[in-house]
């Protein structure tokens, strides 16, 4: 073993400093072989990284090759005792292959060509004619909700800030939540589903849409915190979902639509191509 390490590490360090072995497949440069199939020097390049030391190297290249071996013996005798369905396993490995090539260059075709750029026009054109696409399977709402410690000072401050429409009390309130909040959202324009907003406050209606119908400003304590939450608007499960709650979703459907087009144009112009140039034949 030590003689084998001392000779895999004169072999690292010469091999990975000499360009000149990389050329050609001669016998001298065969490091294993089983059967009729050969690891060579060449197929060695770039498994050690640069800076690992020689005797490190020597163990990463004694595991590469112990490994190719094993694969090897095994693939060797699976393809001896495959049945005739060996055959039509070859060619759903070549079609495998075939059809991985063809993805890969259709994705660095589609990235190097596909137009990324949705503007609000033209999200708000595909909601209006898909709204019906667009049902909400939640309620949501528009909130400002706080979360303070019960210690928290101006208690009232914040009862009346919260309700308020006014710019400027909101900007208090976000100044007042910033130095006295466990937890806090005050944007007004976001929406978010009302289940994930119950999960950090005590409340557990029975009847979440009754909830939402009768209840704008809610206020609760536990025996750590206080709970401040202000319902500005919302939408019940069922009804159409507002364009800003779906703006990734429409995002990414122009996206999609947009790719499909550009490689069915792109797939289209090769054969033809290929058609008018004489590059295939049926017979």
């Amino acid at each position: 073993m030590q003689k084998f390490i001392v000779i895999l590490i004169i072999f690292s360090t010469s091999f990975f400093g000499a360009c000149s072995w990389f050329s050609g497949r001669s016998a001298d440069e065969r490091v294993a072989r089983v059967n009729n199939k050969y690891l060579y020097k060449s197929d060695l390049q770039g498994i050690i990284t640069p800076g690992v030391n020689a005797a490190d190297s020597a163990v990463i290249i004694k595991r590469y090759i112990d490994n190719w071996v094993r694969q090897q013996v095994y693939l060797a005798d699976a393809e001896k005792n495959l049945t005739a369905d060996y055959a039509d396993f070859q060619r759903k490995v070549e079609n495998y292959r075939n059809s991985l090539i063809i993805f890969s260059y259709e994705n660095h075709y589609i990235k190097a060509n596909l137009d990324t750029v949705i503007t609000p026009k033209l999200m708000a054109e595909y909601y209006e004619k898909h709204q019906d696409e667009f049902k909400l399977r939640d309620h949501i709402v528009q909130v400002k909700f706080v979360k303070l410690p019960l210690d928290a000072p101006e208690i009232n401050t914040v009862r009346r800030l919260i309700r308020s429409e006014s710019e400027q009390d909101l900007i208090s309130l976000e100044e007042y939540c910033i130095n006295n909040a466990a937890s806090y959202f005050l944007d007004s324009d976001a929406w978010f589903v009302f289940s994930d907003i119950l999960r950090d406050m005590p409340v557990n209606p029975q009847n979440t849409e009754s909830f939402l119908r009768n209840n704008s400003f809610l206020e609760r304590t536990d025996d750590f915190y206080r709970y401040f939450l202000h319902i500005i608007d919302y939408r019940l499960e069922g009804s159409a979902s507002p364009i800003a709650f779906q703006s990734d979703n429409i995002k990414a459907i122009i996206l999609n639509h947009r790719k499909q087009e550009l490689i069915n144009k792109f797939r289209h112009e090769l054969f033809k191509n290929a058609a008018s140039n004489g590059s295939f034949e049926v017979y």
